[in-house]
């Protein structure tokens, strides 16, 4: 019991540690980061689809014009190619659980195997691998700290059929997830899942080459390099400057709040385990 209650304080002193150090993050944030960017952007140069300026060199500058996808993402592991400038891959895995809100609400309806053993299931996704290729905004070229920071809007699922096929891989869906489409090895799609199979998804940048975008990004040359700090770097449709700046500028609101709640979590988690390793039951 002793060791328990010792084992509970230091996770109690851990948490608080954790919490204390996002809500210092998430101050700083709010009221060092947030201002100096949104000063930043105050003096960002607007070029639209004009030429490259040599006089805006390490300046923050907005920029408009056609993407263009030079170097698409790869998956050597899996052998795909996804048309995506930045893509993440993320995989689950199938599991036995015993204990499950599935189980409880059909125990009538599972067999006594599945009782005694459990059933099959999902596992969390986790992503465990992120792949990027190369692009370029009319005379730009996108440095790899830009690409790197460019968001994730939507899971990937305009696979090249045949490089799938040949890969031993095939598309499937699944409306029980919010992901829905997958790929998975073709074997596993010929039979019943078993424990320990696998399938991944992909979240993608969707942007096509031919399609117009607002960058906001700091010129080095020719090349557009990131700035700290923004929520959005890579944007749909050509913006004016306003817009741009409201997009893809400093994080709104909402956010911050978000962000101190988030803080608070295991801020307060942790007080709890202090407060209650400390009592003694009569």
């Amino acid at each position: 019991m002793k060791f328990m209650k010792i084992l509970k304080k230091a996770g109690g002193i851990l948490l608080v540690i954790i919490g204390i150090f996002f809500f210092v993050s998430a101050l700083k944030m709010i009221f060092v980061d947030t201002p100096k960017m949104k000063s930043a952007l105050k003096d960002a140069v607007y070029v639209g689809q004009g030429a490259i300026n040599d006089a805006n060199d390490g300046k923050i500058v907005i920029v408009c014009g056609p993407f263009e996808l030079t170097t698409p993402s790869y998956d050597d592991e899996l052998g795909l190619t996804i048309d995506s400038i930045r893509t993440s891959r993320s995989k689950q895995t199938m599991k036995l659980n015993k204990t499950t809100k599935a189980t409880k609400a059909n125990a009538e309806t599972l067999t006594e195997e599945e009782k005694r053993n459990g059933v099959l299931e999902w596992s969390t996704a986790y992503r465990d691998k992120t792949l990027t290729g190369e692009g370029k905004i009319g005379n730009y070229t996108l440095s790899q700290d830009f690409i790197d920071a460019i968001v994730l809007n939507g899971t990937w699922h305009d696979y090249d059929r045949s490089e799938l096929e040949a890969s031993g891989y095939v598309w499937v869906t699944d409306a029980n997830y919010s992901q829905k489409d997958f790929i998975e090895p073709l074997s596993q799609t010929q039979r019943n899942y078993k424990e320990n199979d696998y399938r991944y998804f992909y979240d993608g940048a969707n942007f096509k080459t031919g399609q117009t975008v607002t960058a906001i990004g700091i010129q080095d040359g020719d090349t557009l390099s990131a700035v700290a700090g923004i929520t959005n770097n890579l944007m749909e449709n050509e913006l004016d400057r306003e817009t741009a700046i409201a997009q893809g500028g400093v994080p709104g609101f909402g956010t911050s709040v978000f962000s101190i709640i988030f803080s608070l979590i295991p801020l307060l988690a942790g007080v709890v385990l202090l407060f209650t390793s400390g009592t003694r039951k009569p």
